[in-house]
């Protein structure tokens, strides 16, 4: 990964912690590898890296057993707070740590704008033949 697509990456991760509501965002590779995060100190990036790229896999594989499609998105939901897990291209994923409270339609259309980037800034670019 280049400089460019590091800050590119950052940027992106800084506009959706803006959002009220979010703790931490991390942005992964879908076999666990931390690629960027912005998280508060007490939280281990490589941790909810792995941890959500388990999560990830394994409801990738539920939602083609089941024949529902391919996977979107994945939310563990607890009394503190939700990890909500989110494809973003081919080879990533973007981990968004929330608070109970947060409004969950603004933090949708905040996470579906920073996959869409996610996914551009990462994306293999094509080589002319």
């Amino acid at each position: 990964m280049t400089a460019d697509a590091g800050a590119r990456l950052q940027s992106v991760l800084a506009e959706l912690r803006r959002l009220p509501g979010i703790l931490g965002v991390t942005i992964a590779r879908r076999d666990g590898i931390l690629i960027a995060h912005s998280l508060p100190k007490a939280m281990d990036p490589k941790k909810i890296a792995a941890m959500a790229a388990a999560i990830v896999g394994t409801s990738e594989m539920a939602a083609v057993e089941m024949g529902l499609g391919s996977f979107n998105q994945s939310i563990v939901d607890t009394h503190v707070g939700m990890m909500m897990a989110t494809g973003a291209g081919e080879e990533a994923i973007l981990v968004t740590m929330l608070r109970n409270e947060a409004n969950m339609g603004l933090i949708h259309i905040g996470v579906d704008r920073a996959v869409e980037s996610i996914a551009a800034i990462l994306r293999p670019e094509e080589v002319p033949a």
